[in-house]
């Protein structure tokens, strides 16, 4: 194949990739705007049935890796920002295995953040400050990593630093998302837990 050919082919595939995206995008979008509302309340955290790992508390979604799906179906509901924490290389393997989330986020028109926490050595102040001010105001934002764990951690620890929710009521809510305390499995009871000065 001539170095021409190949550059037309190439261009071609590329081109026709986009297209297809675009059209599955296009077909979420409205398979969302026909759907029902898909969630069933748990207390003051809203569990979304058709979407694994997907929560609704106020105005704010807390998600594993959403798919187009998803998307489509959030921003459906309002959503208009979206705060990613998985780190640069799970972002890269997602898309390589499935879609570009930043841009596909952006032809939904998310304003896309994303703020990589790779687990506990990034649990830091200076990140809680950073997500703070991604969160603020009365947006719907969508919040995920890969399986909620990380989005879970971050809300919490907002909900007490910023909203003035005790560690006990944060846990409250956390507890209907992805957080768990192992020992608290162990013995079979909730633990109560509050903050050392």
């Amino acid at each position: 194949m001539s170095p021409f050919k190949k550059q037309t082919y190439f261009t071609h595939t590329k081109k026709m990739k986009t297209s297809i995206l675009s059209l599955l995008l296009i077909l979420f979008l409205a398979f969302s705007s026909q759907a029902k509302n898909k969630t069933v309340k748990t207390d003051s955290v809203e569990i979304i049935k058709d979407f694994k790992g997907a929560f609704k508390y106020q105005n704010y979604y807390i998600s594993t890796q959403p798919s187009l799906e998803a998307l489509g179906w959030y921003k459906s509901q309002g959503a208009s920002a979206i705060i990613n924490l998985r780190t640069k290389k799970e972002n890269k393997d997602f898309a390589s295995q499935t879609f570009n989330e930043k841009k596909m986020a952006k032809k939904l028109g998310f304003d896309y953040n994303n703020l990589p926490i790779a687990g506990s050595k990034d649990y830091t102040p200076k990140n809680l400050e950073a997500f703070a001010k991604l969160i603020e105001g009365d947006k719907k934002i969508l919040i995920h990593c890969s399986s909620a764990g990380r989005a879970t951690a971050l809300f919490m620890a907002y909900l007490v630093k910023y909203k003035g929710y005790s560690v006990n009521q944060a846990t409250h809510i956390g507890r209907k998302l992805k957080f768990s305390l192992p020992l608290e499995k162990l013995l079979d009871t909730k633990i109560s837990m509050e903050i050392q000065n």
